[in-house]
């Protein structure tokens, strides 16, 4: 699959659940990232939903890295934290069961 541009009802599914941070998880490779920046998961699922908010585009790619999610779909932004531009990459797991979550795969500074 190339990328794509996700559809409305895909950026509301991630909106919604970045708004819930309870229902947000991190990969220990992004909670290292965001510290090495002294950011936090709120400041990520702030800038997703801004992001979204502004119309910005997100990328529908495959997933391709992470066991057990390998070839499922997850969403690219590019947005500026403190000045740094920042890749982001989610994926929705579970999506409409009692224990969906959105998992950030990745958020660390583009090079």
């Amino acid at each position: 699959m190339t990328a794509k541009k996700a559809d409305a009802w895909t950026l509301g599914e991630i909106r919604r659940l970045a708004a819930d941070q309870s229902r947000v998880r991190l990969t220990t490779t992004v909670q290292f990232d965001l510290m090495a920046h002294r950011l936090t998961k709120a400041d990520v699922c702030d800038e997703i939903i801004a992001w979204i908010d502004r119309g910005e585009p997100v990328k529908e790619v495959v997933l391709h890295s992470f066991p057990g999610l390998v070839g499922q779909s997850e969403y690219e932004i590019k947005p500026r934290m403190r000045n740094t531009l920042f890749y982001i990459k989610v994926t929705l797991v579970e999506l409409g069961k009692p224990g969906e979550y959105m998992l950030v795969v990745s958020a660390h500074p583009d090079h």
